[in-house]
């Protein structure tokens, strides 16, 4: 069986066609960027801009290939509001969005615990589309009687793709208006945050087959009318799928943000950490995120390595100053912000001298991301010891190279790891 798998992110959207049996690509990996717009703490997509990407990617696919199914695993949480006639009442506001850190913060502080507990997560700005969207509703009171549907990015994929749409479970805790032990909308966070239930489509598997191919959108495609198309689920889920995890394994995505997370049998709320379904069946995640990631790095390239190429920043002059000795330390070590706090966070460096070199600033940085990389794992809550790790993104190789226990046989390079685990969605089906 052979399927069509898209990958949508915040700087671009990839597509190849997928054999499911083996979860490899078939065809070759295209991709498209999209534009972040950025203004102060806003981080939006332009859901029209993703729409024509997928197409740009899918008709070169769709002229040499005859797919099966449609699957997708998207950014998450990355949400819209959408009118009665399903039309755009908003951009895709997504996770690196921070205007709603008011309502973050007066939730935390008049609720906490009792949140927490019920959601499985604090009340993030960025982390939780329910309390970004209720903070859009408050700043602009007049939306409310336009606002039709409440989805997030596959939901609205899929209702534009089929005509039909939900909430995979995964996406659904990323809300903050799902209670994940009941595995149901939450009345109370829905009324607390100011959000209709009747705007909440029903919760389902990410495996599950929404509808098939509308003709207008086959039309647009290239693609058979009826092609069946799956919810999907969050890319860190679709790279847990890809690598066939199991409790007592590590998935370490190393992108422009750094994120890790683990399979667990229990689910346990924590102040640092993300708790949340996988989004296919029943199992649980705890994620956890380094501060110091992929961007922090392509901070320190534009500002202070311009003279040279990508290629031996990240090769050479990465190596050469991770072995530099330096007293320089970057303290606080968020550079790039801490996605597991409501408050902003910033980075610093100490121990500055006329003496200081541009290597002192990348080894202290580098560094910082290393000793960062303990406290995600610690938040984790299931000890730093795993059976196997998995490295996925664009910089899984860097951080394999520099790290030494990435270097041992249970480490496995995962290629491709989101959008490979599309096949997954599919199994059940080639069977």
């Amino acid at each position: 069986m052979r399927v069509l798998a898209w990958d949508i992110g915040t700087s671009a959207v990839k597509a190849a066609v997928l054999d499911v049996a083996s979860a490899q690509p078939v065809s070759e990996v295209l991709r498209r960027p999209l534009t972040l717009q950025q203004e102060g703490e806003a981080a939006t997509l332009d859901p029209e801009e993703i729409w024509s990407a997928l197409v740009q990617v899918t008709r070169p696919l769709a002229e040499r290939f005859v797919v099966e199914g449609i699957g997708m695993c998207c950014l998450t949480p990355g949400w819209l509001l959408l009118d009665n006639s399903d039309k755009p009442l908003t951009p895709v506001i997504t996770h690196l969005d921070r205007r709603s850190r008011p309502l973050a913060r007066q939730v935390w502080e008049s609720y906490g615990e009792a949140f927490l507990q019920d959601t499985g997560n604090k009340p993030l700005p960025g982390g939780l589309s329910g309390i970004a969207c209720g903070y859009l509703l408050q700043a602009q009171p007049l939306l409310r009687a336009r606002v039709g549907r409440f989805v997030h990015l596959n939901g609205w994929l899929c209702l534009r793709l089929t005509g039909e749409t939900a909430f995979d479970f995964g996406n659904a805790c990323f809300t903050g208006l799902f209670d994940y032990r009941q595995r149901r909308w939450s009345p109370r966070w829905c009324r607390e945050l100011g959000i209709e239930a009747a705007w909440l489509s029903d919760v389902a598997d990410g495996r599950t087959t929404i509808g098939g191919l509308k003709k207008w959108a086959a039309d647009e495609f290239g693609l058979p009318a009826g092609v069946p198309v799956k919810l999907g689920v969050a890319d860190t889920s679709a790279a847990v799928l890809a690598a066939q995890m199991q409790v007592g394994d590590l998935l370490h995505v190393v992108g422009t943000t750094q994120v890790l997370a683990t399979l667990v049998e229990q689910p346990r709320p924590g102040l640092d950490h993300l708790t949340r379904m996988l989004g296919v069946g029943s199992a649980f995640l705890h994620v956890a995120h380094n501060p110091v990631g992929g961007v922090a790095l392509a901070w320190v390239y534009r500002l202070c390595f311009r003279d040279q190429s990508a290629e031996v920043f990240y090769t050479m002059t990465l190596a050469e100053a991770w072995h530099r000795s330096t007293n320089v330390v970057l303290d606080p070590p968020y550079l790039g912000g801490d996605r597991l706090a409501i408050e902003p966070a910033q980075a610093g460096f100490r121990n500055l001298q006329l003496s200081t070199d541009r290597l002192d600033l990348l080894s202290a940085v580098l560094h910082a991301m290393h000793q960062q990389h303990y406290r995600a794992l610690a938040a984790l809550q299931v000890g730093q010891s795993f059976r196997r790790v998995f490295l996925t993104g664009g910089g899984a190789e860097v951080i394999r190279s520099l790290f030494q226990e990435y270097r041992q046989e249970q480490v496995i390079l995962l290629e491709e790891g989101s959008l490979r685990g599309v096949a997954k969605l599919f199994a059940k089906d080639a069977e």
